[in-house]
């Protein structure tokens, strides 16, 4: 299932984009401003980002840019804003500008969540704790280091 982590300072939109999404069939984690944004990103597993543009303090240009600098690079981010025209698209996959159609959001979430590539690269490894021993370790370290 994929998470979609939606970053808008206007609480209806926010609220409209969570339910609809949720309807889709998506999990949906949201923000109120870039920097919970940023926090939620750091902390928990995210396919899609969706975040406006023009907010206070952090907006959606850094927003993006902190995802393109992290580990996870390549997770999707869409725009949303009222003059996307002004954009330069370099940090973003896709701009949508406002007022939108849901089913057009609809279709660049199931479009960018589709290409496999991204979502098993952004899968962090998880170590199998029972599988693990520090011997096997030092095994294969001194095996690689021949």
């Amino acid at each position: 299932m994929c998470t979609v982590l939606i970053i808008d300072d206007e609480q209806t939109i926010l609220t409209l984009l969570r339910s609809a999404l949720i309807e889709f069939g998506y999990n949906v984690e949201t923000a109120t401003g870039g920097r919970e944004g940023i926090e939620k990103f750091d902390k928990k597993f995210i396919d899609i980002v969706i975040t406006d543009i023009c907010m206070p303090g952090i907006g959606g240009k850094d927003v993006a840019r902190h995802i393109r600098n992290s580990s996870r690079r390549t997770t999707p981010v869409v725009a949303i804003s009222g003059t996307p025209w002004l954009l330069e698209d370099g940090d973003f996959d896709r701009i949508l500008a406002k007022p939108f159609l849901l089913k057009a959001l609809y279709d660049i979430i199931e479009d960018l969540s589709n290409k496999p590539y991204r979502m098993i690269e952004n899968r962090p490894l998880r170590l199998d704790p029972k599988l693990y021993s520090q011997t096997s370790y030092n095994e294969f370290h001194n095996t690689i280091g021949r």
